[in-house]
């Protein structure tokens, strides 16, 4: 069952906001939710060059993440904060408004 969650993101002059697995995900759509008017567009990004090059998305594209057929993209957090196997949430990516206004962003996570 697919988890649908909102996420207030910071202006361009703000730092990036991560957005963190909370399943076991196979996909994950992230857009730019309706509830902030006008659009922003978006500033994305990921963790396969470790965060150093800012994709810019323009408002109302939805970016779709799919994981490779012999796992999942991130994983929640594994047991308790200061456990000894205590392991964090693995970060879809960074994101942050393409222009001085903060938004909101829709990530929907689905484990198929």
């Amino acid at each position: 069952m697919p988890r649908t969650r909102l996420i207030p993101i910071n202006a361009a002059t703000g730092a990036f906001t991560p957005v963190l697995a909370t399943i076991p995900a196979a996909s994950v759509q992230i857009v730019e939710d309706g509830s902030v008017s006008p659009a922003q567009g978006l500033a994305i990004q990921f963790p396969a060059d470790g965060y150093a090059t800012t994709d810019t998305y323009p408002p109302g594209q939805p970016i779709q993440l799919h994981a490779r057929p012999t796992g999942a993209l991130g994983l929640p957090p594994q047991n308790t904060s200061g456990a000894f196997n205590y392991r964090p949430a693995d970060t879809y990516c960074q994101v942050r408004s393409a222009t001085t206004t903060g938004t909101v962003i829709r990530v929907v996570e689905s484990e198929s």
